[in-house]
């Protein structure tokens, strides 16, 4: 494994946290040794165009937020997405189709009376629980009558990537707001699941703990251990890089 050492994290982000629970080799090539792939993850840049769709969505005034229009928006920003970076055509049209099929299913599902809470705003607050900062994007939040509903819109997820977000969101909610929302759905727009889950304040003590001990995995690259998820790996821009193993040659890396 070559000379250890450990990282020193000075904010917690929710990015990282994605990215490492996913597969903490893929994070480690990405994020510590900063490493870029030979070509764009097509995961990525499928997030990149929702996240625009969603966020030019939610801006419109109610009488255009329709169909036409989502799939209007998704042509406008598909042209960031090149065909080479899916294994074959017929699972790019097929990733094209599942995400064009349910972003307008969802998006279009109620009708918003009022502009969100929140549009894709990036939060950072310190935890003194955790020792250290915690960041999070809130990507959708929208008025419900007595509080908030946070909506995540995501390519795809697992149950470990819906626990993650159910702890983050709670945790940073009841420490930002001093209020939970009513509910968190997270969106998985290649299958068109949803994940409904209303919080109370036990997701916030076991947030606390759950977030302790990534926190610590973080620290020790040395005890990392890359995914055994095909769908993960199939899509992963630094498969030979990872046949190669994990070096590490600095005694302390800090992240941001």
């Amino acid at each position: 494994m070559g000379k250890e050492y450990r990282v020193s994290i000075a904010t917690l982000t929710d990015y990282h946290l994605q990215d490492f629970i996913r597969c903490p080799y893929q994070f480690y090539f990405h994020h510590i040794e900063g490493k870029s792939a030979a070509h764009q993850n097509w995961r990525k840049m499928i997030q990149f165009v929702i996240n625009q769709v969603v966020s030019r969505y939610y801006k419109l005034p109610p009488e255009s937020q329709t169909n036409e229009k989502v799939k209007e928006l998704i042509d406008e920003y598909w042209r960031v997405i090149d065909v080479r970076q899916f294994e074959s055509k017929i699972q790019y049209y097929m990733t094209l189709a599942n995400i064009t099929e349910h972003l307008s299913q969802f998006l279009t599902a109620g009708k918003n009376e009022y502009p969100p809470l929140f549009l894709y705003e990036k939060l950072n607050m310190n935890i003194d629980e955790l020792g250290t900062d915690l960041s999070l994007t809130l990507e959708v939040a929208e008025w419900s009558s007595n509080s908030f509903i946070i909506k995540k819109y995501l390519v795809d997820t697992t149950e470990d990537m819906n626990v993650l977000f159910i702890h983050l969101i709670s945790v940073f909610c009841q420490m930002a707001f001093g209020q939970l929302p009513d509910r968190i759905e997270i969106i998985s727009l290649m299958d068109g699941n949803l994940k409904t889950h209303i919080p109370t304040e036990k997701d916030v003590s076991n947030g606390l703990k759950y977030l302790n001990i990534i926190k610590n995995l973080l620290k020790e690259p040395k005890n990392y251990i890359k995914t055994d998820c095909a769908t993960v790996c199939n899509s992963c821009s630094y498969q030979k890089r990872c046949f190669e193993g994990i070096h590490m040659n600095h005694e302390s890396i800090i992240m941001q």
